[in-house]
């Protein structure tokens, strides 16, 4: 035995280089140590065997000790076992989770010594959901290790998603392992959104056994949309399990045409109750309505001409074959009967036509909910899509009267002020809006039953305000100023001090669109309580910013044909007007090394196209360098490649003293290039609301957009922003010469300007069509954010919640 423990002693027990540090042992010490008298008590050790559990043991990672403690107390365990759990712990590496698993597995009854070593193998392989399934699994009365053991293969091959909804399951009071044993094939067979459904179905509050076996069975059966749709109705807090199954059976389980006759069936509360569901879950629709604007891959990257053309006819195939079936059978046979060149504008064509029928396919409430969410879909799926498949089910459902379809479909107003407001924003608020007053004083009391909910809603409403005032008849506009007269007194004073800016804002800046009466009854409001001081809220920031002789920027660009198109599109005319093009060490990822900035030079005189793809694939950044008025103008330009590389960038840019920060591109990469990135960093510490509030900075939203998201960005840097962005299209003939010309501005003029002065200096960029959808920086929007927050940080009132959800809704 003691050549036995030279062996051992010598030997790579856990594998090259994976001996613990002196450090490690201290740390591991009591771990070791506890391990260690739990093993002395193995039957039948001999002295030399004791004494190489001493030696081997300090030497395990602390995973491997803690599964190794219950291989030492599992029954039957001998010394032969014991070696052969070191030899098999030496080998591999266990995940804390996996530990996890293997602990609550062996405290089962029923588990031996030959149950749990043969268990390690299998767990070893075990994912993180699958293995939080298993301990849940095990846990439920009834639960033995002959019937344990084998699931451990079915959670292991399950996705995620059901994994989840496994754990819901088990989670439901009264489940037994009986009753998991039937639902677990039901489970299994769930696919993607149906899973996901499964589990926030078994998240009603008071879910039984019984009802959730029952809806399993339903599940499987919806349709991805409706499973989605219904994942986001079972979050509602004042469901019941009856209401749950109820809506299985009596809405989601139906087909499509049949869902339209059941909804006019419902009452109001219950059409609410499935509105609020439409609304939440409408980002899968709008996701594949807003992805059909080109052909894209599954990330809804635009793919780019020059990738089609170079693709071979099966790959165009198979593109091809991820249309709905009802587009691919309209075009099979053209596209049949192309060569590989027709072939790529026939699939054009077959997803632009997929774009209008995913529209089509959904319900007219579901069409509605979506529609309300105008800032979220692009400009062309919202006009060119949406708007007219919505006109025709109003006239097909109406005989084309607004007023009678909103009281149908949303009785208790509860999206009407998102769907006016969106059609406003949009420019098509006239294709739907009646020009008789009476009708229009009618939407107009189910508009402001509506936006008058709370400051969100305000603040929406607000945007549009002026589109709306521009279509309404004289005694319409009365009518809708005199109800927000009577706002004006609200008892939540920060709402009723909104709606009194908003009043006293239009009659200062925009009487014209005011009547005498309107004008007179404002003015009285006035009056009685006191003008604010808007000014207070154009000030800048801009004294403070020229202080260090700079103005920074960063540009972020999205790795698409779009964001290419924009880099080469402002990068020209900032070298066309003087200038010049060097590499940014501050916002280079990798270290900009003497050698790496020599290559980023050679790269920079390869042409704008090629500087753009070297940016993407070696993470480097260029700057456009400039001196206007005494100060060094600097326009950093980076290109999206990864999330830890943009949350990089974003914390150098709130770390730093630069002031703008561009976002370019489409807007459904906004979430990627700037709201996820910036409250992961948030969440991780690295960026604190200091940090955010010590500088006021510009955020310029290249992208299209909408208040929404406006007032999510303005939140996520707390209210210390000052933003440009578009309620609707966003164009580079805007964004471009405007970045460029807002720091010339400040360079150019006494640091005291206000808002005012800017937007009076950049007014021609703004002169086209396309500049009528922006909000500028001391714009109604932006005061009314300011009086907010002010309000807000003077009474104390808790600072609303900046950790956004991801992409789904964005």
């Amino acid at each position: 035995m003691a050549v036995l423990l030279a062996t051992v002693t010598a030997s790579p027990l856990f594998g090259a280089g994976a001996s613990p540090s002196a450090a490690n042992i201290q740390l591991n010490q009591a771990s070791a140590a506890q391990t260690f008298d739990l093993y002395q008590n193995i039957p039948g050790l001999t002295s030399q065997q004791v004494e190489y559990g001493r030696v081997a043991i300090p030497r395990m990672p602390y995973n491997a000790q803690r599964i190794f403690r219950k291989i030492c107390g599992l029954p039957g365990v001998s010394f032969e076992h014991a070696k052969q759990a070191i030899d098999t712990l030496g080998r591999e590496r266990f995940t804390f989770e996996q530990v996890q698993t293997f602990e609550a597995f062996a405290d089962m009854d029923t588990v031996n010594i030959d149950l749990g070593m043969s268990s390690l193998n299998t767990i070893k392989e075990m994912g993180f959901e699958a293995g939080r399934s298993f301990r849940k699994y095990v846990s439920l009365p009834g639960a033995t290790a002959g019937i344990a053991v084998p699931m451990i293969t079915t959670f292991n091959n399950m996705p995620d998603y059901n994994n989840r909804a496994a754990q819901a399951l088990f989670s439901v009071r009264g489940m037994r392992m009986d009753l998991a044993q039937k639902g677990m094939p039901l489970l299994a067979r769930l696919k993607d959104n149906q899973a996901r459904a499964a589990e926030t179905y078994a998240k009603v509050r008071g879910m039984d056994p019984e009802t959730l076996l029952d809806g399993l069975e339903l599940l499987q059966k919806l349709r991805q949309d409706d499973a989605w749709n219904a994942r986001c109705l079972f979050t509602n807090k004042l469901l019941t399990p009856r209401d749950a199954w109820n809506w299985l059976v009596g809405y989601f389980a139906l087909p499509t045409n049949v869902q339209e006759t059941q909804f006019s069936k419902l009452d109001s509360r219950q059409k609410t109750v499935l509105l609020e569901a439409l609304y939440d879950g409408g980002t899968e629709a709008i996701w594949r309505i807003n992805n059909f604007h080109s052909v894209t891959d599954a990330n809804g990257y635009e793919i780019s001409d020059a990738t089609l053309n170079s693709w071979s006819t099966q790959q165009l195939a198979a593109k091809f074959a991820e249309l709905p079936p009802s587009v691919r059978e309209q075009f099979a046979g053209q596209f049949r009967s192309s060569n590989r060149g027709q072939a790529i504008g026939v699939l054009k064509q077959a997803t632009a036509a997929a774009r209008v029928q995913t529209a089509r396919d959904l319900t007219v409430a579901n069409l509605y909910a979506i529609t309300a969410q105008g800032s979220e879909l692009y400009d062309s799926s919202f006009r060119s899509v949406v708007v007219p498949v919505l006109q025709t089910r109003i006239a097909n459902r109406n005989q084309g009267d607004l007023l009678a379809f909103l009281r149908s479909i949303d009785p208790e107003s509860r999206l009407v002020a998102d769907f006016i407001s969106s059609c406003a924003q949009k420019g098509r608020l006239t294709t739907f809006f009646p020009t008789d007053g009476v009708k229009q004083r009618e939407i107009l009391k189910l508009v402001t039953a509506s936006a008058f909910r709370n400051e969100d809603s305000i603040l929406l409403f607000s945007a549009t305000f002026s589109h709306l005032l521009k279509v309404l008849t004289p005694d319409a506009r009365t009518f809708l100023i005199t109800t927000m007269a009577e706002n004006s007194e609200a008892e939540n004073s920060s709402f009723a001090k909104l709606v009194n800016v908003i009043l006293q804002y239009y009659l200062q800046t925009y009487p014209e669109l005011l009547g005498p009466n309107d004008r007179l009854l404002i003015s009285r409001l006035v009056v009685r309580y006191g003008a604010l001081n808007l000014d207070n809220y154009q000030t800048t920031p801009f004294q403070e910013w020229k202080q260090d002789g700079r103005l920074g920027s960063v540009s972020m660009f999205h790795p698409d044909d779009d964001g290419r198109q924009s880099f080469i599109s402002n990068a020209n005319l900032l070298l066309n007007n003087g200038y010049r093009l060097v590499p940014s060490q501050q916002y280079t990822i990798p270290t900009l090394t003497p050698a790496f900035r020599q290559e980023i030079e050679r790269m920079s005189g390869a042409g704008l196209a090629s500087l753009f793809r070297s940016m993407r694939d070696r993470h480097f950044a260029v700057a456009f360098v400039k001196n206007v008025g005494g100060m060094t103008i600097v326009h950093t330009q980076f290109v999206y490649s990864n999330m830890e590389n943009q949350k990089e960038m974003l914390r150098r840019f709130i770390l730093s003293k630069d002031e703008m920060l561009a976002q370019r591109g489409h807007s459904y990469w906004r979430s990627e290039q700037i709201i996820e990135p910036l409250t992961k960093l948030i969440e991780e510490g690295r960026i604190t609301e200091a940090d955010l509030r010590s500088k006021q900075r510009f955020l310029s939203l290249g992208s299209c957009g909408g208040v929404k998201v406006y007032t999510i960005l303005t939140r996520l840097f707390a209210s210390s922003v000052d933003i440009l962005a578009s309620i609707g299209t966003g164009v580079a003939i805007i964004n471009d010469p405007y970045n460029k010309m807002f720091f010339e501005i400040i360079a150019n003029n006494p640091s005291h300007i206000t808002w005012k002065t800017v937007a009076q200096q950049s007014a021609p960029i703004f002169r086209s069509e396309w500049g009528q959808d922006y909000l500028l920086p001391g714009s109604l929007t932006a005061i009314l954010h300011k009086i907010l927050d002010e309000t807000e940080q003077t009474s104390g009132t808790a600072t609303r919640d900046r950790f956004i959800p991801s992409r789904g809704i964005w």
